[in-house]
């Protein structure tokens, strides 16, 4: 099945819901990419733009991808590939092509992007924001040390907020 553009304005998303389901994010494109799992995110309205933001670790081999270009992809799926978006959560693109271990397959909607052609709905982002966030810029002390503390400690999310450029729903 192909997909088709939509406009921002008819996207039929809830973010409070379809977030906390799973969402993967890739960064890249068909020379090189990697998609990963998420489950932390926004969406909103900055500076007259239809924006979402996603936060990645600084230790994810996701984020090297994504610094190193302009563009990233949110691809949402439907709940029968839960094991396979699990699957892209619990790995390392370091180490494996992602895509060829969790059975899924990349998409590549133009030259700066690629997604889940599983996928049923593809937010084409182009990066407008990036920002480490700080053990300093902390206000609710407990927040940062549940998320953290331990193994986690020193690997701090980026955020990263990108305008929708593009809204694909497949057909």
């Amino acid at each position: 099945m192909a997909f088709k553009e939509i406009s921002v304005e008819e996207l039929k998303l809830n973010p409070f819901t379809d977030l906390k389901k799973y969402c993967i994010v890739t960064a890249g494109n068909e020379k090189k990419c990697n998609p990963m799992l998420v489950t932390w995110g926004g969406f909103g309205v900055l500076w007259r733009k239809p924006v979402v933001t996603v936060y990645i670790r600084q230790s994810r081999y996701t984020k090297e991808i994504l610094d190193a270009q302009d563009y990233f992809t949110l691809s949402f799926l439907p709940e029968v590939y839960k094991p396979q978006e699990s699957y892209l959560g619990s790995h390392s693109g370091r180490n494996e092509d992602k895509f060829a271990g969790s059975g899924l397959h990349p998409y590549f909607p133009d030259e700066f992007s690629a997604g889940v052609e599983e996928a049923h709905l593809i937010l084409i982002c182009r990066k407008i924001y990036t920002h480490e966030m700080k053990e300093e810029c902390y206000t609710d002390r407990e927040v940062y040390e549940r998320w953290n503390s331990g193994k986690q400690a020193g690997n701090n999310h980026s955020a990263y907020l990108g305008e929708i450029v593009k809204v694909l729903v497949k057909e």
